[in-house]
Parts: structure tokens; sequence; C-alpha cells
């Protein structure tokens, strides 16, 4: 057997690790991207063993390969996810959804951007980057006129962290996630399978020709999905009627976003179903009901994202409210929040509920005491490192306290917006003691000013 039967024999055999490998990874950024609001098809696919060999001999006419290693090495895509945008321009907040979710090892963009439209003869295939694509027959009789195949291609790894119990071999995995619009997607496919998978002889020039008409078609479906993007985010940022769904309300908080200067493409939405889940059940899923808090957030995106914080200012002081958000976070669309419950379970995390809603609790009542001395005219509570600093200044609390009390705030920030789960209910009672005790201490101060 030669070196390529061997490494199709091997890949045969772990054919099932590589599809595993592939839906993990899409079930991950299928989650991700639905959270932030972007509307995308996500599918994933093990590479079919007939379609590898055949690429494999194509491929060994111009690399003589010598060992299995050499071959694994120039074949680093054996197991794919595409993601096909609705609307092209959330091209660059697909990426930054995807470099959050995954460990990206490397990235191409397509075209390059040394390259120029009026000069190219060919396009990148899908599935491949550049400079692994088979040479394509000589179509120098038709000069190319459309840019070609627009995508972004990463080769990633899934992080341990993101991995449940039983998947960590899925780690070792590098997958490749192309990132196109729906039509770019379709005309590729079309593209590559006449171009470079030929099954009735070479194409002619003027076959080329059409393709490249189709996809002069393609980029202008792409500029009307694009208009199309800009009129529902007109529609929904002035409309008086109630979100239809979070799509609706992280259009909304992009469009309102981008008006106030700042490049939401570099910023984090967070869970924008969650907030719209909350806001539904309150009956405030409207721009009206939202916009009012958006100049009052941190632009501090990365490490508090946007649904989180318009959240925090929308519970403060409010203990039915945050029952409410906190139903919304346990219904969320997201794996590690949506496990069965059953009575083993509901044992199990008794003393973990109980504890987080004695910390809940006496973090609700510190923000109702905030609220009658934070000496403001406006019904909200302002942000709370803005009170946190008005009680030092007022001796209300000391500077070890106000330290203590933004540490708390970041453990009310993680169990509140579902990243405290293995917080122990220890430390929990412990950490509401605390703020009942600072509680009382506060109001005695205030009580003699």
């Amino acid at each position: 057997m030669g070196v390529i039967d061997d490494f199709i024999g091997e890949y045969e055999r772990q054919f099932d690790f590589w599809d595993a490998s592939a839906r993990t990874t899409r079930g991950l950024l299928e989650d991700a991207l639905t959270s932030s609001g972007l509307r995308a098809i996500v599918t994933s696919r093990a590479k079919s063993v007939g379609r590898l060999a055949d690429k494999l001999q194509a491929r060994n006419r111009g690399k003589a390969y010598t060992s299995i290693a050499e071959v694994r090495k120039d074949i680093p895509d054996l197991a794919g996810v595409r993601v096909a945008l609705y609307f092209p321009g959330q091209m660059d907040e697909a990426e930054r959804v995807i470099r959050a979710t995954l460990d990206v090892q490397s990235s191409k963009r397509f075209p390059p951007a040394s390259v120029s439209a009026s000069s190219k003869t060919k396009t990148p295939q899908s599935g491949t980057v550049a400079d692994e694509q088979p040479t394509p027959p000589d179509v120098s009789a038709h000069r190319q006129r459309f840019s070609g195949y627009g995508a972004r291609h990463f080769r990633a790894l899934i992080p341990e962290a993101r991995l449940s119990a039983g998947q960590d071999r899925y780690a070792s995995a590098l997958v490749e996630v192309q990132v196109a619009s729906v039509l770019m997607h379709a005309w590729s496919e079309v593209e590559h399978d006449l171009v470079y998978k030929p099954l009735e002889g070479e194409l002619s020039p003027s076959e080329y020709a059409l393709l490249d008409q189709l996809n002069g078609l393609v980029l202008a479906g792409e500029i009307a999905l694009e208009q199309l993007q800009k009129a529902g985010d007109a529609r929904v940022t002035i409309a008086a009627t109630p979100f239809r769904n979070h799509y609706e309300l992280a259009e909304f908080l992009r469009a309102k976003l981008s008006a106030r200067d700042v490049d939401i493409t570099e910023a984090t939405l967070g869970k924008v179903d969650v907030l719209f889940d909350y806001l539904a059940e309150q009956h405030s899923a409207i721009a009206s009901s939202v916009e009012p808090y958006l100049d009052l957030l941190e632009l501090d995106f990365e490490r508090r994202p946007v649904a989180a914080q318009l959240a925090d200012l929308m519970l403060s002081g409010n203990e039915s409210r945050y029952n409410a958000y906190l139903r919304a976070m346990s219904t969320t669309r997201h794996p590690a929040s949506s496990r069965r419950t059953t009575v083993s379970s509901l044992r199990d995390e008794a003393p973990q509920t109980l504890a987080l809603g004695e910390f809940v609790t006496a973090w609700v009542l510190l923000e109702l005491l905030l609220k009658e001395i934070s000496q403001s005219d406006d019904a909200r509570l302002p942000p709370l490192p803005l009170i946190f600093r008005q009680l030092v200044a007022r001796n209300l609390i000391t500077p070890e306290q106000h330290a203590e009390l933004t540490v708390m705030r970041q453990l009310r920030n993680r169990v509140v917006h579902g990243m405290g789960t293995d917080v122990p209910p220890e430390q929990l009672r412990k950490a509401a003691a605390w703020l009942r005790d600072l509680e009382q201490a506060i109001r005695r101060t205030a009580s003699r000013e």
C-alpha cells in the first residue's frame, strides 16, 4: 500500500472523531452567533473519504508524498464548518464572535487585498486557502471582471474550557471555518464544482464568462442584502411596535450604538437573546424602553457586554426584575443553561440555589439603599462605580470597603449573567452576610449626616 492509501485508511478509522469535532464546533458557533443576534446558516462536515482520496491523488502528482505526516500537514481541513451570513455587512462582527469562541490559529481573506480584480484570471476555490488549491485549467482566453470568491477562512481549535466532560479529545482537532454570505457560498459551490472538478471536459471561454457574470450578480445581490439590513435597522429604530425577536433587538442596538460613534464590530453585544426574553416577559421589548439606558453604558464592552450592562441598569433595586432576568437566563438557548431537570439534580443544586437567592436578595437590598441616598434626580440608578466613588467621598464607606464592594460587584455580575455556576454556596452565603452588614453600616452613617 502507498502513503495515500495508508492515510486514507487512517482517516476512515478516525472519521467519527473528525465529524464530531466539526459538529461540536458548529454547535458552539451557532449558539454564539444566535445569541449575538447574527442571522446565519451554520453547517458542518467531515471531508468525505472519496473526495479526500481524489484530492490527494491529484495533489500527489505535484508533491510526491513520502509519509503520512507529510500528507496530514498538507490537508488541514479534515473537519469544516461553514457560516453563511444573511447580511454580508456583519462579516466583521461574525469574525469577532468566532475569535471570541474559538482559538484561531490562522486566517485568510478572499480575495487577497493585493490582487487586483482587473488582472485576475481565476478565483480561490471554496473550501481551501489560496496556496492549497489545485491548478485550474487555462483560462487566459477570459479575463475576469469581478472579484470572485469573497470570504474569510479561519483554522481554529476548540478551547478546552468550552468542552464538556468526555469531549476533551476534540481540543486537538484543527477545524476550518469558512464565513461568507449565503449568496457567495452558493456561487462558490457552483464555481468550484465546474472549474476544479469538471466531469465533461474543461470549460469553454464563454462558460467562464458566464461564471464571471454570475459572480457579478452575486456581488450586486450582496449590496442589496446590505441595503436590506440598513432598511431593517431603520425600521426597528423608529418603530413603536415591540421587537419581534432578539435579532431585531440586536439590530436596534447596533444602529443606535453606531449613531453614537461606537464601533460595535470591536465590542461585544453579549447575550441579546437573554435580554430579549427578559424584556418580553416585562412587556418592555420596545425601542422606547431600551434607548434611555444607552447613554449610561460604560464603553468597556469586551469586559462587560452591552446586553449585560443594559440588564444591570434595568434591574437595579428591583427583586422581581432580578427574578425575571434569572428566569430568562435559565431558559436561554445556551446548552450550559438548558440541562434537563431531575429530582436528583434539584436535590444536588438546592444548596447552590438557596445561596444564590440569599446573595441576590442582599444585593437588591443594597441597591435599594443606594437608590435612596444617591442624590440623583433621575429615577434610574446611576452607574454603580460612580455611586461607589460618591460613597467614599461622603465617608459612607472606607476605601477598603470600596475595594471589597467592587469585588462583590464582580461576583454579582458572574452569578446574574450565568458565569457563576462554579461559585461554592458557602462563598455566596458569606458574601450575602457581608453585603447585609455593609448595608446596615451605610444606613447608620447616612442617618447621622
